[in-house]
């Protein structure tokens, strides 16, 4: 089986295989690929499913290297600049290269390099190719397992650090990646970045790294993954894929900017719109939403080792339960606001969720459908006191004071694979 093309398209194909395949060798090409929005987190996701499927047999082939070459510690430094790369590594059984040759797990020290531009806070650093793109990571059980500039304290369980100071590091990422942007440009975009960020790291810190009985993963990755695009509307469907809901959001969020350039490969002139967009994806490699809720926040708490022992309605559920108000799975009773103020700031800030857990796939987004919602509502007579609702077509919209506050529309009609951990893909329009 070889690494999916990078489209969430060919990536959910490519995931719905591992659920009736026996391809215990995976074939990992170079790194130098062009990827499709949520395409990064999906890929991730991906390889973390494929090697916890086949953990006692599975084979990572790296296809680009040769052992014997005098390249051989570039090519995998390239190579280990991509998440889905380092994942590949740290999790198969076994690793070779192009010719077949036994890999030891040691060459991957020249993973250190992208530690040490995490920690001195060189963040064009923590990818292959220095693009504009951050990639911090935590390889569960290693010996810098957390992301240094986000937590304080170097004990065994280091401490996430306080908005402000997570806000700073914010900042100086997006400096790095934004040269050009002026002090308020920062501000204004580092606030809800920061935001996301803190609730869903600290999120993954309470369901990544053990499974649902609680046990430590002996493996795992927890990835936060940042990076800066511009879209024009010549390339939405490219970056959508055959999504439709996220290919509305694209060209609404274009016809509402201002900016535009000359079409240089169209024939449109000057009438070509562009917009830059933040796309921030957290991802973990832990035993999902559903799983996670069933044995931590529960009223009848249970553990379950695959989502597939649950009916698809059960399953479902459970991860809309973790989105509910004061709901937690943390064991925290002071916790309960998290997932709820993420979905709750997209709204604000006109951004758009793609999240991945189990056999789901959900995403919030568009005004269009946000009044869809609406109107959904108003025809279907529901409570307007209510805070949650299931309506007909499969959304689950959760409501403050009798309004629509956000929602969790399924991500397509197509049946899902299995996946491990949770990933949660957002933009946000700059």
């Amino acid at each position: 089986m070889e690494i999916p093309e990078s489209t969430v398209d060919h990536i959910e194909d490519a995931i719905r295989q591992l659920s009736i395949g026996t391809s215990e060798q995976l074939t990992v090409p170079s790194a130098s690929r062009f990827m499709s929005l949520f395409a990064e987190a999906a890929l991730l996701q991906f390889v973390v499913s494929w090697a916890r499927r086949f953990a006692a047999t599975s084979s990572a082939a790296f296809a680009d290297l040769e052992i014997d070459k005098d390249n051989f510690n570039d090519q995998l430094a390239k190579l280990l600049g991509k998440p889905y790369g380092v994942a590949a590594w740290v999790l198969s059984k076994k690793l070779t290269d192009s010719n077949g040759a036994h890999l030891l797990r040691s060459s991957g020290h020249v993973y250190s390099r992208y530690l040490d531009a995490m920690d001195e806070f060189d963040f064009r650093g923590t990818n292959a190719l220095r693009e504009a793109q951050v990639n911090l990571l935590c390889i569960q059980g290693s010996n810098r397992e957390y992301i240094r500039p986000l937590y304080e304290g170097q004990n065994a369980t280091p401490k996430l650090r306080q908005f402000g100071e997570i806000r700073v590091v914010v900042q100086d990422a997006l400096a790095q990646l934004a040269s050009h942007w002026t002090a308020k440009q920062l501000l204004e975009v580092s606030e809800p970045v920061t935001q996301l960020v803190r609730e869903l790291v600290e999120n993954s810190d309470w369901w990544a790294r053990t499974d649902e009985k609680g046990n430590v993963y002996a493996k795992g990755v927890r990835a936060v993954m940042f990076r800066l695009l511009d879209i024009d509307d010549n390339d939405t469907q490219k970056f959508a894929g055959r999504n439709t809901h996220l290919q509305t959001y694209l060209m609404q969020s274009l016809t509402e900017g201002n900016a535009r350039r000359p079409g240089l490969d169209s024939d449109r002139g000057n009438d070509l719109k562009v917009l830059s967009f933040a796309e921030l994806s957290i991802v973990d490699s832990g035993p999902g939403l559903a799983r996670r809720w069933l044995a931590s926040g529960a009223a009848q708490r249970r553990a379950v080792e695959s989502v597939t022992e649950l009916s698809l309605e059960e399953e479902e559920a459970a991860v809309v339960a973790c989105f509910m108000k004061w709901a937690t799975s943390s064991g925290n009773a002071n916790r309960g606001i998290g997932l709820f103020d993420v979905a709750r700031l997209l709204r604000r800030k006109n951004g758009f969720l793609r999240l991945r857990t189990g056999r789901l796939a959900f995403l919030f987004g568009t005004r269009s459908a946000i009044t869809d919602i609406a109107d959904r509502l108003a025809r279907e007579n529901r409570d307007a006191s209510a805070q949650y609702v299931h309506l007909r077509d499969g959304t689950h919209v959760f409501l403050e004071g009798g309004k629509m506050l956000f929602f969790l529309r399924p991500w397509s009609s197509d049946a899902l694979g299995e996946v491990e951990g949770t990933s949660f893909s957002m933009l946000l329009p700059l």
